[in-house]
This record gives C-alpha cells, sequence and structure tokens, in this order.
C-alpha cells in the first residue's frame, strides 16, 4: 500500500538521520527521532493505529481493524451535528457566525485507514520509545503475529524472490491458522474495502452509473438517445452526461496522465492494471463492402498503422507501473472486411471436420479428408494431388489427422496452404478470400509482431481480446501464432489468448490450443472470460439464418466456464509436479461462485500460486467489493483498465451498460451499497466491522448472465 499523495515512500527520501543512541524498533522503518502520531483512545491504553510521519518520512504500523501495515488519510469532516449546531449558532448568536473561530470546533478530523477505510479513532502524540511500547502490548492484546513496523511492498514477496515475513497472508502458517478457517469460503467480498477510499464525488458518480443500469428500458433505448441527439446537433450534451458518470467510472482517462494515476492508485492497492485502447471495429452496417478498391484498401491499412501506433504508446503508459498487461484486439489491425473472409473458411473447414468424424473420436483418415474437409476450402477443387496434401497433414504418417494437425499444416501462417484460402476467378458469393486479403494479412502479422516486441522491450504482458465470432477463427490464428513466437524463449509468459466461455465451442477450442501447444513446444496462456456480444451473436444468427454459436442456456455457460477453469488446473497442477513450466490461467469473472471455486480448487490440488500461474480479473468499476478482497487476500488480482477518447470508447461503456442491466439484482446491490456509505459519511457514523453485501461469498451465489460479462475486454463474469 503506498502513502498518500504528497507523501513519499521512505526509501525515496534519502539517508536517514543518525539513529538516536538508544535504538528502538521503528527505527529500519524510517523513523528519525521526534515525535509520532499514533490512533489510540488515550496514551495509556494505547491501540495501533495506522499514521506515523515524522519529518515527512512515513513509516507504518497496523490499523486495528483490518490488522494491516498501511497509511492513513486525514480528513476534515462535518457531520449531521455540525450543521446542527452551526444553524442554532446563526439564529441566536448570528454575529459569531462570522468568527473563524467558532466554526473550528464544529468540524473535527478524521483519521481513516486507506487499506479498509475505517476511522481510526483520536490521534495522540508520544516519542519514538513510547509508540514502541505501546505496539507492543497492542500486539499482544490483539493477538497479531509477528506485528512489524515495516512498510509493505508493492509487489508480492514471492514474486520479488524474498522471503514472505511471519504472520503476513503470503505466509501459510498465517493463512490457516486453524481447520475452522480453512473450511469456510476463502473469498469474502467486502465493500468497505473498495468503498471506503472513494470520494464523495466518485461514491455519487458510482450511485448514478448504477441506478441507470438497473432500468433495463433505459439502458436499451441508449443507443437510439444517442443518436438522436447527434441528429439535433446536441450530442455535446449527451457527451457531457456521459463523460462525467460512465466514462469517470468505467474508465481510466483520455490522456496519459489521468491513465497512469488510476494505474498508480490501483497498484497502491495491490491491484494490477491490464490496460486496453478501448476502440473497437466491426464490419459495417449496411452489409460488406465491394471488395474492394484500391482506395479503401489504403485507407483501412492507415488506420491500422495508426493504431499499432497508439498501442506503442499504450505499452510505454503501462511500463510506467510494475506488472501490468496490455490488451490488443486485432480488429483493429487490419481492416475487419478482410478478417471475415479469411475467417470464413477455417470456420467452415472446422464444421466439415466435425462432420465427417462420423465415430467422434477426434480423428478422420484420407477419404474423410479429401470428401468433406477439402471441398470445404474455397480453393479445394484446384488441388491436384488430395493425397499429397493429406501426407503434409499426417505428419506421423499414422493414415489418420486430428484437427490440430490441419490447423499445423493448413494455417495461413503457411505459404504453401495460402492458395486453399483463395476463392476462384469469378466466383460467385463472398466465400473465400482475395490475392489482396493475404497481403494484408501478412501486413496484420507484421504490425501484431511489432507490437508485441514493444510490449516485451517494455517488459509489458500482452493479452489478445476476443471479438465477435465471425472474426474469431483469425483471432485465435494470430494468437497462436503470437504464442508461438513469443512464449517459447521468454523468461515469463508474454502472450495470453482470450476464451469466451458462452460459446458453445469454446471448450474445445481450448483443449486444441493447449495441445498445439505441448506439439509445437511454447507455453499455453489463456484467459477465460463468459463473454460480451451475445445479444449480436444471437440476433445475426436469428437474421441470417444460421445456428447461433453461443451456449442455449445459462447454466451451460457456467457449467463450461468451471470445466474450462478445472482442466487448466489440473494441468498446473501436474507441470508443477514434473517440475516443468506449467501454463498460465488468467481466470477473468464477475462471478464469486467461479472465482471460489477457482481458490478451493488452487488449495486442493496444492499448486503453488507463487509465480502467478492463476491469476484473477475483473473491469475497472465493476465488482470492485470482490477484486478488493482478492488483493486483501494476496491473489494477484488485475482491473481491466479501459482509455481513450469519449468517441472511441462509446461503444465499450454501451456494452457495460447492457451488461450491467442484465444482472438487475446485482446492480441495484451495489447502488444500496454506495448509498449506505454516503449516509454512513453525511451522518458522521463509524463503518461496520465488516460491511458486505451481495458479494458475500456463499456456498451457491447467484450466477449471473452469460452474456451479462464482459468477454473481450474483460475480466468477465
Amino acid at each position: 500500500m503506498g502513502p498518500p499523495m504528497g507523501l513519499p515512500m521512505a526509501s525515496q527520501m534519502g539517508p536517514p538521520m543518525a539513529p538516536p543512541a538508544a535504538p528502538y524498533d521503528g527505527w529500519a522503518s524510517g523513523y528519525n527521532g521526534g515525535h509520532v502520531m499514533v490512533g489510540g483512545v488515550r496514551p495509556n491504553h494505547l491501540m495501533p493505529g495506522s499514521y506515523v510521519q515524522t519529518n515527512k518520512v512515513p513509516a507504518y504500523i497496523v490499523c486495528p481493524h483490518c490488522r494491516q501495515q498501511v497509511l492513513t488519510k486525514v480528513k476534515t469532516r462535518s457531520s449531521a451535528r455540525t450543521f446542527v449546531a452551526a444553524a442554532a449558532i446563526f439564529t441566536v448568536y448570528w454575529p459569531l457566525a462570522f468568527v473563524p473561530f467558532v466554526a473550528r470546533p464544529l468540524k473535527k478530523k478524521v483519521h481513516f485507514c486507506t487499506r479498509c477505510g475505517r476511522n481510526i479513532g483520536k490521534v495522540v502524540t508520544v516519542t519514538p520509545a513510547y509508540a514502541a511500547a505501546a505496539r507492543s502490548k497492542a500486539a499482544v492484546l490483539l493477538g497479531v503475529r509477528g506485528l512489524t513496523t515495516a512498510p509493505p511492498s508493492r509487489a508480492p514477496a514471492a514474486a520479488r524472490g524474498d522471503a514472505a515475513p511471519p504472520g503476513t497472508r503470503s505466509d501459510p502458517a498465517a493463512a490457516a491458522p486453524d481447520a475452522d478457517a480453512a473450511a469456510g469460503p476463502l473469498l469474502r467480498p467486502n465493500s468497505t474495502l473498495a468503498l471506503g477510499q472513494l470520494s464523495m464525488a466518485k461514491l455519487a458518480t458510482a450511485w448514478a452509473v448504477y441506478r441507470t443500469c438497473s432500468s433495463a428500458r433505459l439502458v436499451r433505448a441508449a443507443p437510439a438517445l444517442l443518436r438522436l441527439f447527434e441528429r439535433l446537433r446536441v450530442s455535446w450534451l449527451s457527451n457531457a452526461v456521459v463523460r462525467r458518470t460512465f466514462f469517470a467510472w468505467f474508465c481510466a482517462g483520455e490522456n496519459e496522465r489521468e491513465i497512469v494515476q488510476t494505474m498508480r492508485r490501483l497498484k497502491d492497492s495491490r491491484i494490477g492494471s491490464i490496460l486496453d485502447f478501448s476502440a473497437e471495429a466491426d464490419l459495417p452496417e449496411d452489409g460488406h463492402a465491394a471488395a474492394d478498391s484500391d482506395s479503401a484498401r489504403a485507407q483501412a491499412n492507415v488506420k491500422a498503422d495508426a493504431l499499432a501506433k497508439e498501442y506503442f504508446h499504450g505499452m510505454h503508459m503501462a511500463s510506467q507501473v510494475p506488472h501490468a498487461f496490455a490488451a490488443v484486439k486485432v480488429t483493429g489491425l487490419a481492416d475487419p472486411e478482410v478478417l471475415f473472409r479469411l475467417s470464413m473458411p477455417y470456420a467452415r473447414v472446422r464444421d466439415a471436420f466435425a462432420a465427417a468424424d462420423h465415430d467422434a473420436d477426434g480423428r478422420i483418415d484420407f477419404t474423410q479428408f479429401r470428401d468433406a474437409v477439402l471441398p470445404a476450402m474455397p480453393g479445394g477443387a484446384r488441388v491436384a494431388s488430395p493425397s499429397g496434401l493429406f501426407s503434409m497433414v499426417d505428419a506421423n504418417g499414422d493414415g489418420q489427422v486430428d484437427w490440430v494437425d490441419v490447423q499445423m499444416a493448413l494455417g495461413l501462417d503457411n505459404p504453401l496452404a495460402r492458395p486453399l484460402y483463395l476463392r476462384s476467378a469469378g466466383a460467385a458469393g463472398e466465400y473465400g478470400a482475395l490475392e489482396s486479403d493475404i497481403e494484408d494479412y501478412e501486413r496484420m502479422i507484421a504490425r501484431t509482431r511489432a507490437v508485441i516486441q514493444q510490449a516485451a522491450a517494455k517488459s509489458v504482458r500482452v493479452m489478445v481480446d476476443a471479438e465477435h465470432s465471425y472474426f474469431q477463427p483469425m483471432i485465435d490464428h494470430v494468437a497462436l501464432v503470437m504464442q508461438r513466437e513469443f512464449n517459447a524463449a521468454a523468461s515469463q509468459t508474454l502472450v495470453y489468448n482470450t476464451y469466451q466461455m458462452y460459446r458453445a465451442d469454446a471448450l474445445q477450442r481450448m483443449t486444441d490450443d493447449y495441445e498445439r501447444a505441448a506439439r509445437e513446444g511454447w507455453r499455453f496462456a489463456a484467459k477465460l472470460v463468459r463473454g460480451a456480444y451475445m445479444e449480436l451473436e444471437r440476433s445475426r444468427a436469428a437474421e441470417l439464418g444460421y445456428a447461433s454459436p453461443i451456449n442455449p442456456t445459462l447454466e451451460a455457460t457456467h457449467a463450461m466456464y468451471n470445466r474450462a477453469t478445472e482442466q487448466l488446473l489440473g494441468h498446473i497442477a501436474r507441470a508443477q509436479q514434473a517440475g516443468a513450466v506449467p501454463p498460465s490461467l488468467f481466470v477473468a469473472t464477475h462471478n464469486n461462485a467461479s472465482i471460489e471455486l477457482v481458490l478451493q480448487r488452487i488449495r486442493a490440488l496444492g499448486i503453488d500460486n507463487a509465480n502467478e500461474p492463476v491469476m484473477f480479473g475483473q473491469l475497472l468499476g465493476m465488482q470492485d467489493a470482490t477484486s478488493y478482497a482478492l488483493a486483501e487476500a494476496g491473489a494477484p488480482i488485475y482491473k481491466y483498465v479501459p482509455y481513450g477518447t469519449l468517441d472511441e470508447v462509446m461503444p465499450y461503456l454501451i456494452r457495460r451498460a447492457q451488461e450491467n442491466s442484465a444482472v438487475a439484482g446485482a446492480i441495484r446491490a451495489e447502488a444500496s451499497s454506495v448509498m449506505a456509505e454516503i449516509r454512513r459519511r453525511l451522518l458522521g457514523r463509524a463503518p461496520a466491522q465488516q460491511q458486505q453485501h451481495h458479494h458475500q461469498a456463499q456456498p451457491r451465489p447467484q450466477p449471473q448472465q452469460p452474456g451479462a460479462a464482459p468477454a473481450s475486454e474483460s475480466a468477465s463474469a
């Protein structure tokens, strides 16, 4: 936990003064003599406070509420009694109302813990020796083991290679003090941790956003309303409202200063960041563009080059905060029309392979390949020697191939296979790629490679976002090519692919990609989400008359998500037992039941998470109670941090509102928690010991909608 704004860490203050003649235990933490302010009731019954400062050199002691080593922030607040007293003074002794010293006693300085947000109590001034004795006495009274004044590191001890100090949350002995504690839920979300450090303005913004999202009718009408404001030429009004509400709550900012400040604020709470430039690309609303003029193609490549430069800047910003991620959207690095034309053959060939696999063992022979798979490819009819092509696919020569063999041999990254993706000259319809599409594919690969090389140079990890299903085959292809190139020899896993578990084929695709990683010898890394485009996918499928790619029920999505996490956790445990490098799993979800299941399985399988093979994530502005609780427990937790101009992120903001409205009960509970915090501050009440709302982990929390959870940029539910 970092110091408050304007307070540098002790290590940044230069060499300390010489220690006093009689050393005391606080010296190593930055004490340099003089007086120490410690929260407590009175000096002879001093409780451990949270604010220690001498000569502008901060040090840490333990908050009596959350028992964490933190700093405090001091606020001057007026309670309801203040306003009543002021009114009485003005009514009876109105001349005195203009005397400054009369109003001064009506306000009180309150010291709040920056970790849990609770009132520390009164502040007393004591000598350093007395402070040390008081801390020792409080440690005995509170039963705090290993009480120390050493400031906590911003990174987990294991990540730095340090031994965890006794009594900290990374110490196994402290993590499970007794069997009863171990038997309870591991996830205990607490809204106090998340809301306690927000200003009143931020709380008001959060309440307005949550209340708006709880109205499904208003959210459904939002896109039409925004278009109406634009037609009436008063979009400045709607933009001003959105900028001060949804944009302020869900996005980090529009410029580097705002973005980095948001990331550092999260880092001070032990929450990492996944920086995401939230501009999105899709097919034209009026159908596919005519395959196309040179000028339109050149314009698309100029836009893609500009986005690549923006990603370079994003890597620079992400590198300013240690251990950060950056998200990349492949649809912005090429013309969406090109991605669509290149993705269609992948999807059809996969369907043809599944249809040819009559015994469902995942393998087909030459006859099935020739009669089913080859005709599904746009250039399959032009193959002069199908048996020769099959021999290239059948690497081990056993006469049978699986889908991984087909992917590895017939992907666009193999120049010999590219003619199979080209449509025949004069062919009707839109199936198959153009010659120019292959050139644009090579440009897209070059841009993506340059972006990830920049990330590697800046020590930033990259997440390739999942997007619409009609682009996803090519997005997966690009992600796999980059993983093969950058996850093989890197000191850490650099590139993660995203799997949307609301897709009916998601688990099988993930399984195939894991097998491909094993065969090609690179490190598999997956971010699991539920999905963000459910409404669009279903409406498009109904409009064009094909089967929806989305799971038929919510329960099917939950089951698939949990099976996928269980499968990867098993791979991680077995790799660690064998002394091998494990795959990486990023659990991107707002569903507390899934998080609790993963935490329990990590414990049951004995997974060592010191090097973070398992991480968690949520979206900025969503499920903060869970995020801060995971950070408090020492789990690797990240927030998806979108940024961009308001026009660029507007589709993202609309989708956030739609996702929240789909879980109206949960979002109303969020609004209630925010309002409770606002009332508490206005009335000057102390926060409850454990102010928990609907996020409190239970054996079976109410699940959330699969489409209501962000996928592409998300840490989705």
